[in-house]
């Protein structure tokens, strides 16, 4: 595994991620303790647009960047630990529940966090 894969494994993961909440935002929702409404549907479709534009950008992030990568990768451990701070924050306030599905994205953003440090210090 190198630094350019680790780039492109995340962008597959921010385009898998929008096209389930696309396809079953209700049962994203739902996975995470929290209800579905029309208003959250027409959210989703925004945020899965974004999602998707920066999933295109971190894909080409690698040919860009060249031999400058790891200078980006170093970024991208920040970047990877931001929803997991985001997360346990509202946990920690009761807004959000502690489900499996949370525990397990959680885990999903450390491993990233953790091969973004591995990959961009060799």
């Amino acid at each position: 595994m190198n630094l350019k894969l680790v780039f492109r494994i995340f962008a597959g993961f921010g385009v898998l991620f929008a096209v389930v909440g696309l396809l079953s935002p209700e049962a994203m929702m739902d996975s995470f303790g929290m209800e579905y409404n029309e208003a959250v549907g027409l959210m989703f479709t925004f945020t899965a647009m974004i999602q998707l534009m920066f999933a295109f950008v971190v894909w080409k992030l690698p040919d860009w960047a060249g031999d400058n990568l790891a200078k980006v990768g170093s970024t991208f451990v920040f970047l990877s630990l931001v929803p997991v701070a985001l997360n346990v924050y509202h946990v920690a306030k009761g807004t959000l529940p502690a489900t499996g599905a949370f525990y397990g994205e959680q885990v999903v953003w450390l491993i990233f966090a953790g091969l973004f440090y591995t990959y961009s210090k060799k």
